[in-house]
């Protein structure tokens, strides 16, 4: 392609700016984003070396493909403008270099010099605009191949969170090169708030701002931009189990056991703090509730097999696991198994009244007097309640009474 083709279409393009923001209305929709929440960006003016005054089109298309994915909140043109010579401190920039030319517009200098304002300033610049992420780039031309160059600064974590580049040809400038930059830039975020995302989509739920179906249809669509990130698993976990409290469903406890195990497979793999955020966050045991609903079809071996996965690989509510652990082993006849894991329960938590009148049970069948006593004076000592002090009394007098 000659030089003066591509000159001829960049300059095409430039004079058809209205027309690529509507036509990119439609090519985005498909790839609309469904967050608990949108982000606030600030797109820059973009450095453009082809020199074919480009620096406000690339811009303001991005903001019509990121306002219509609905992840983006993008702050308009103008007042990232009046801001630039109102709000960032003189010693950044010549601010009297900062106005607009004859009949109120900004000069392509002008522009320039705001397209080349550094990472520092611009990181103020998000912050005076309160602003989540401020976008910064470049634009430059190979050859017959258009290059774009993006910097996502993230305003909180007051740092360059990453660099995105596209490349392609100028005839497809809006539906491709462009339309590829703002999925990468979507995409990118979407995986740097993920888990946030997710805790969001949950609590508006729990606050009956958001159905069922649609909050599973939120953190579904997460999951497919995170690489089936196991703790936006964790969330639809979550998700299943609080529907599930409030009505018994076989269909989503079977999502909870398929949810469960695959998070324990992948914890025994590769272990991920966000499970613990999600999971601690909702109150709820995911692996306890799992391996309820196995026993519950009477399935105990397979739910044994996920108390015992739990304790190995979830630190959490440990003593609890082992607790039910060893009430299924025995209610399966396997009392030697079901005592080992009562004293690694009771190893955790001593106090547990329930494990230690478990221990009375099987040490009174066993014929051995001496465990019997140790464990009703550990049920007097932890007991929750006065009938539980009075029902371990009991049965402590009546074995001095023997």
């Amino acid at each position: 392609m000659s030089t003066t083709r591509i000159i001829g279409l960049l300059r095409k393009y430039n004079c058809l700016r209205t027309g690529l923001i509507i036509f990119v209305f439609f090519v985005f929709a498909a790839h609309k984003c469904d967050a608990a929440r949108s982000y606030k960006i600030v797109i820059m003016p973009f450095r453009d070396y082809t020199k074919m005054s480009m620096e406000e089109m690339v811009p303001d298309v991005l903001r019509s493909l990121f306002m219509q994915s609905g992840y983006f909140e993008p702050v308009d043109r103008e007042i990232i403008y009046e801001t630039v010579s109102t709000e960032i401190l003189s010693n950044m920039v010549k601010l009297e270099d900062v106005t607009k030319g004859a009949g109120g517009a900004w000069t392509t200098d002008k522009v320039d010099l705001m397209a080349r304002l550094d990472t520092k300033t611009v990181k103020e610049f998000g912050r005076q605009l309160k602003a989540d992420y401020v976008l910064k780039g470049n634009i430059s031309l190979i050859g017959s191949t258009m290059r774009i160059d993006a910097e996502l600064v993230g305003v909180k974590a007051r740092k360059t969170l990453g660099s995105i580049a596209v490349e392609g040809s100028p005839e497809g400038l809006s539906s491709g090169i462009l339309k590829e930059l703002s999925y990468k830039i979507t995409d990118f975020c979407r995986n740097l708030n993920a888990y946030d995302d997710a805790l969001s989509i949950l609590s508006l739920y729990n606050q009956g701002q958001y159905t069922f179906d649609v909050s599973e249809k939120k953190l579904k669509e997460i999951l497919s931009v995170t690489n089936d990130a196991v703790g936006i698993r964790a969330s639809l976990m979550v998700l299943y189990l609080s529907k599930i409290r409030k009505e018994e469903n076989v269909l989503l406890e079977d999502k909870v056991i398929e949810e469960g195990l695959k998070i324990l497979m992948h914890l025994d793999q590769n272990f991920d703090e966000n499970i613990l955020n999600v999971f601690s966050t909702s109150g709820i045991d995911p692996f306890d509730e799992t391996a309820r609903i196995l026993s519950k079809r009477g399935d105990s071996e397979k739910a044994i097999e996920v108390y015992r996965k739990a304790i190995s690989v979830y630190p959490m509510n440990i003593a609890g696991h082992y607790k039910e652990l060893g009430l299924l082993y025995l209610n399966n006849g396997s009392e030697d198994k079901a005592i080992d894991a009562f004293g690694k329960s009771l190893a955790t938590n001593r106090g547990n009244y329930e494990v230690n009148f478990a221990l009375v049970s099987i040490f009174e069948k066993r014929d051995q007097p001496d465990k019997v006593r140790k464990h009703l004076e550990e049920c007097i000592r932890y007991a929750r309640n006065i009938e539980e002090i009075k029902y371990a009394k009991e049965r402590l007098d009546g074995m001095d009474d023997q």
